[in-house]
């Protein structure tokens, strides 16, 4: 499971998925920060299978769980 966090940042909102180590987003409102955070998460989903380090995320997450 991927969940979606939301905090006030200034005049901003910051969304962050914390089982994706460094995927962060902002936005002027939390839709825009949800939303930008999707995409972000679609690039760094992208970017993992192009690597071949998806593995690598399975066991973060695995480890995650497991806390």
């Amino acid at each position: 499971m991927i969940t979606f966090h939301i905090e006030p940042d200034g005049k901003q909102f910051h969304s962050y998925c914390p089982e994706l180590k460094g995927c962060h987003s902002f936005g002027k409102n939390p839709a825009e920060a949800i939303k930008n955070l999707k995409n972000a998460i679609e690039l760094y989903l992208e970017d993992e299978m192009e690597h071949q380090t998806f593995h690598d995320l399975i066991a973060r997450k695995k480890r995650h769980a497991k806390v």
